[in-house]
């Protein structure tokens, strides 16, 4: 099975062929935190997804990040600002671009712990690194490994969860783990809007109420927003 956050080659989508802009966030004033997004970003966007080799190990795109949007970022961050989160979940943290602007939500409102999980030993210790320079390292905490796993000693009373891994039935499994410990009225993003994941959250008498959250990215124009009732 692919690892959560590597697409392989017959899901790749077609907006992942569309050129991306410069990084730009609406939302993130910090100047360290924009510097390492940026840098982040400018060497993903240059990377010719047309020739890419989608390989099904994970551990063959060690550097790589397959990030969301600029756009996303600023949604996750404030969706996360104005629902004062506290405890966040995010599934998978990659290189760490997401995880950066949760991080940020959660040092701008003053306190909160973003919980990633991460299955690659290279990526986490990149993550890291980039959480770091981006002054936000007290605010995270990695979990290295298989995130079904990993995720079980996240403490209850979730306030938030990205949902980003490229397998679906991961991304379904993950929810399924953390759903226990959501509140009532957290949000579940699934960035990648995956089948199984969908059809979970919008059956009747799943406990969720959903929409798509569209970004304004040419790229990665939307994902599904989910409310825990």
């Amino acid at each position: 099975m692919p690892e959560d956050n590597q697409p392989p080659a017959d899901r790749r989508p077609d907006s992942m062929k569309k050129s991306r802009p410069p990084f730009r966030s609406r939302l993130i004033k910090d100047q360290r935190v924009l510097d390492v997004l940026g840098e982040m970003y400018e060497r993903e966007r240059h990377i010719d997804w047309e020739t890419y080799s989608h390989h099904p190990d994970p551990h063959h795109h060690a550097g790589t990040g397959f990030s969301l949007s600029p756009e996303q970022g600023d949604q996750l961050y404030l969706l996360v600002r104005y629902g004062q989160a506290r405890t966040v979940v995010e599934f998978a943290t990659s290189l760490g671009f997401s995880t950066i602007f949760l991080a940020a939500a959660l040092k701008d409102s003053g306190r909160g712990m973003v919980h990633t999980a991460e299955i690659v030993p290279e990526k986490v210790q990149q993550a890291r690194e980039n959480v770091a320079r981006a002054g936000l390292g007290e605010y995270v905490t990695f979990h290295e490994g298989d995130a079904r796993k990993e995720l079980t000693s996240v403490p209850r009373g979730i306030d938030f969860a990205l949902i980003d891994g490229w397998a679906p039935a991961v991304s379904l499994d993950v929810l399924k783990v953390i759903e226990p410990k959501l509140r009532s009225g957290a949000l579940v993003y699934n960035e990648n809007r995956d089948r199984e994941f969908l059809d979970y959250v919008r059956e009747q008498g799943s406990g969720y109420l959903n929409l798509p959250l569209l970004s304004g990215s040419a790229y990665k124009p939307q994902g599904e927003l989910s409310l825990r009732v």
